[in-house]
């Protein structure tokens, strides 16, 4: 709940159309419980000030849930469809709902108050030309497997939020190896997330460009069983630098996809995002992705 009021209070004084995109995308998506669109899109995104809020707020309506002695009925369902587990208790759902709403307007206000951030602020193309000559240079970048195995496009993928193109453009990968799969950096640069379960990372290259890989669908259930983790958040990696390891056999037998997503979730930032190996297989560390980007330089000129 506390992630809806984030979301809304970023879209809602957002002046940067990608912004309000991006953080429209989370909260519809986190009304029904998704909140990985949340999390990459908005609460990492922005020097984790959004996360500060939701990890406050949320721990204090937990909090006042567990002094009211508020308990469900199950366990599973999140946000909107959390209501469900408490229908069978009227004083539960009552202060349930109140407590509920309360996180998303605490949330909604504290994120106002202390956690916008100014680069959404600013409409986009905006670029102070005052004393300065815009000049634009094109660069090109390529992300590279973590995994080796089938390519498949993005919008073949079971996850409807990832085929969506919701969290970004990219390519998904079958793993190739039946048990454990090694899981290598995508690119050189500093590792924003890397999830306690294993299940995923994030990683901000030097020049800014944002990578997710997520080892599988839904895996997060697995609470980590079928993961390694060799690298921790914080650490700057090199291109092809170990990160973990994944056994997919493990994966299958626990019923769910093994598919790995490779997002570029600031891809708004890019002007083209192209696979290079598509519909093939390929080996980790091989090229699957090609990124160009317009870059605006700015050089300051002295007055006359």
């Amino acid at each position: 709940f506390a992630n809806l009021g984030v979301a809304l209070a970023i879209f809602l004084r957002a002046r940067s159309n990608k912004a309000k995109a991006t953080s429209m995308g989370a909260f519809t998506s986190q009304l029904f419980g998704v909140s990985e669109p949340t999390l990459f899109g908005v609460l990492i995104r922005y020097n984790f000030r959004p996360l500060i809020v939701t990890v406050l707020t949320s721990g204090i309506g937990a909090a006042i849930l567990s002094m009211l002695n508020v308990a469900a009925n199950s366990y599973g369902l999140a946000v909107v469809p959390s209501y469900l587990m408490y229908i069978y208790n009227g004083h539960a759902l009552l202060w349930y709902t109140i407590v509920s709403l309360g996180t998303v307007v605490a949330a909604f206000v504290a994120t106002n108050a202390f956690a916008i951030p100014k680069e959404v602020l600013t409409p986009d193309g905006d670029v102070e030309t005052a004393n300065a000559v815009i000049s634009s240079t094109v660069s090109d970048n390529k992300v590279y497997a973590p995994v080796g195995g089938e390519t498949v496009a993005l919008d073949q993928v079971s996850d409807p939020v990832f085929a969506s193109g919701m969290m970004g453009e990219g390519m998904a990968i079958k793993p190739a190896e039946p048990g454990i799969n090694k899981v290598y950096a995508p690119q050189a640069g500093t590792l924003s997330v890397v999830a306690d379960t294993g299940h995923a990372y994030g990683l901000t290259t030097d020049d800014g460009m944002e990578i997710l890989v997520h080892l599988g669908i839904d895996t997060v259930n697995l609470k980590g069983a079928p993961f390694t983790v060799a690298v921790k958040a914080g650490q700057h990696v090199n291109k092809g630098d170990l990160l973990g390891t994944f056994d997919q056999a493990a994966i299958k037998k626990a019923g769910l996809d093994a598919t790995t997503i490779v997002l570029i979730t600031n891809s708004k930032s890019y002007a083209r995002i192209e696979p290079v190996a598509a519909d093939t297989t390929v080996q980790a560390g091989a090229d699957l992705l090609a990124v160009q980007r317009e870059d605006v330089k700015v050089e300051s000129v002295e007055p006359a």
